[in-house]
């Protein structure tokens, strides 16, 4: 038990070693210029009790006389523990933009949509949060995408929820202030096998 243990904390810090000083990609990513870090304590979606710093990268595509820019923010909060149903929540109900499950750069994410020029896809990873920004009318970038998802991979299923066991998953702690977004059906068709599968009794739809 003594060795597993070990093993177990000298994993996690050899993970936690592995991140980016500051979070985010301070270089060029495969012709996306690099420009600038920017530290911020004004977190986009707070969690009660769990206090967060934001960081953020901006990255430049030139082409001719047009300049795009591409952002990727990580915001590093202080507990993993319900953070994904948490950011889901708080996400779910911005004003004015759209959440759905997507996929990008392998990883399962949350797409946010509006009538902005710009577009993000957001996923948790532990007690990290990535969202990356791209302009509505061009591709999130393979490079920047993938870069981050191999240093941040995704917490999330293919319906949008925490995984059961990974780092973020739990109930939010206002989940009996206000109802949990429905599961849609095949997510919920889904949960039952699965539970079927362990010999637990099935979750009704």
């Amino acid at each position: 038990m003594k060795t597993w243990l070990l093993g177990l904390v000298l994993l996690t810090c050899a993970c936690a070693s592995s991140l980016p000083p500051r979070f985010v990609i301070e270089h060029d990513l495969d012709g996306y210029a690099y420009r600038r870090y920017q530290k911020s304590f004004d977190i986009e979606i707070p969690v009660a009790d769990n206090s967060a710093t934001g960081h953020t990268a901006a990255y430049l595509l030139r082409e001719g006389d047009d300049v795009a820019v591409y952002t990727a923010f990580v915001t590093v909060y202080a507990r993993a523990a319900s953070l994904a149903a948490e950011v889901r929540g708080g996400l779910a109900r911005m004003p004015g933009y759209t959440l759905t499950p997507g996929e990008l750069a392998g990883q399962n994410v949350w797409m946010l949509a509006s009538n902005d020029p710009e577009r993000f896809c957001v996923w948790p990873s532990g007690r990290y949060l990535v969202k990356l920004g791209a302009p509505k009318s061009a591709p999130f970038p393979d490079a920047i995408a993938k870069a981050y998802a191999s240093l941040y991979p995704s917490d999330l299923d293919e319906y949008g929820y925490a995984r059961e066991g990974s780092a973020s998953y739990g109930e939010a702690k206002s989940a009996a202030k206000r109802p949990n977004p429905p599961c849609p059906p095949a997510c919920a068709r889904a949960r039952r096998a699965k539970s079927l599968a362990f010999g637990r009794a099935a979750i009704p739809a």
